[in-house]
């Protein structure tokens, strides 16, 4: 059977729901049909890891919208299939259950999936991407003592906070030296990790998982260490979804090759979210970007270039997280620099700074933890608008100086 539609858009994540909600807003009259892999209608993913996971949050609460919502005559949203491959050249997406939908524009928002360790035992860990992992994550939760998660990535410590606010001994086991090794330095991160253990995440660092013992049980590392366990979930990042876009002939190399429209190597297919490699004009390189907002941004501009408007990706892209009683937030490149300076209480007891990171005199990237809204907006605009701070070092510091008056 074949369908036809103006626009398709594949994945109903973060991207996919916003590219939804720009087309409807824009084409209201054109015909949309979205088709994801999941089992649900478009739901918010931060809340999984945290309020959640420690049961604070009604699972209907989740969803961005009601199922009414997507009751339209001009839109259709299959759930539970995926697409397979794309026929670029009749603009023909063929589906798992040999449905075929024509189309005008595409989208594909397909996101990623749990990074796998293939270690043996594996079967008998618990990974968190979806609502459905969530759900299997709680129901373990509610009988457990002691988890084991591996990863000290932002999934891996933000379960570990939920999973100790509910009264689970939590061992987080890490492969590098320190926790987020992939956006702090290791000075940084000790200060965050020692705020961590105080409040009784404990922490294993420079150790790898060799297997997995006695059905999830025991935890066997590389260094020879046994730990019991009641569970244990692997966070170790995510790969992206591209084994559909590569069988359609569309660029890959590492997620989907996109332009500075969001549009990939064929014509009238885009890609947006987790699964898009964008060059970054503020990095000055290509990069995949596995944020929130980012998504949210690439959804909606995807959306509108595949009306024709013709706008380029200029975004600073922001990932937040809220850890114990820390609200933290980060954007722009955080590795390549020079120099940081740091703004305010810069200790473990109870932290409350920011760190700017600065490369030939030009603020590329922060980490703040429990500042204001206005400072972080300050510095998005620094960022921006490339703001030469070589000679303002000690106003940055300062925490009397307001930031936006670099701006003028």
């Amino acid at each position: 059977m074949e369908k036809k539609c103006d626009y398709l858009i594949i994945g109903s994540g973060i991207a996919g729901y916003n590219a939804l909600k720009e087309l409807l807003n824009k084409k209201p009259t054109s015909k949309i049909i979205m088709v994801s892999s999941d089992n649900y209608y478009p739901y918010d993913r931060p809340p999984l890891s945290k309020d959640y996971l420690k049961g604070k949050m009604e699972r209907e609460m989740l969803f961005f919208e009601s199922e009414d919502f997507y009751k339209r005559d001009n839109l259709e949203v299959i759930l539970g299939k995926s697409v397979e491959k794309i026929d670029t050249k009749n603009k023909e997406a063929i589906l798992s259950d040999n449905n075929v939908i024509k189309f005008e524009k595409a989208l594909i928002s397909t996101g990623g999936r749990p990074r796998r360790l293939n270690i043996p035992g594996e079967e008998y860990t618990l990974y968190l991407r979806s609502l459905d992992d969530t759900d299997k994550l709680k129901a373990y939760a509610s009988k457990s003592k002691n988890a084991v998660i591996v990863g000290a990535g932002f999934i891996g410590v933000e379960v570990a906070s939920s999973l100790t606010t509910l009264g689970i001994k939590t061992t987080v086991i890490e492969v590098k030296p320190y926790i987020w090794n992939t956006f702090v330095d290791e000075k940084i991160s000790k200060v965050i990790q020692t705020y961590f253990e105080k409040k009784g995440v404990k922490f294993v660092l420079n150790e790898s998982i060799k297997e997995i013992q006695r059905q999830g049980k025991l935890v066997v590392t590389a260094s020879g260490n046994n730990i019991e366990t009641d569970m244990v979930l692997i966070a170790v990042g995510i790969s992206p979804n591209v084994e559909m876009a590569q069988r359609s002939g569309i660029e890959v190399n590492n997620g989907i090759i996109v332009n500075e429209h969001l549009e990939t190597s064929v014509k009238d297919i885009f890609a947006a979210g987790d699964v898009a490699n964008i060059y970054n004009p503020y990095e000055g390189k290509r990069k995949r970007i596995e944020h929130w907002n980012n998504a949210e941004y690439t959804g909606k501009l995807a959306a509108r270039n595949m009306i024709e408007k013709n706008e380029s990706y200029n975004f600073v892209s922001s990932v937040w997280s809220d850890i114990f009683d820390l609200h933290i937030e980060s954007a722009g490149d955080t590795m390549n620099y020079d120099e940081y300076v740091i703004r305010g209480s810069f200790t473990s007891d109870k932290p409350k700074f920011s760190v700017i990171y600065i490369k030939d005199g030009i603020i590329k990237g922060y980490l703040i933890i429990n500042r204001n809204v206005k400072e972080i907006v300050s510095l998005n605009k620094l960022i921006q608008k490339r703001v030469d701070v070589s000679n303002k070092k000690e106003q940055l510091s300062d925490e009397s100086f307001d930031l936006q008056k670099l701006l003028s």
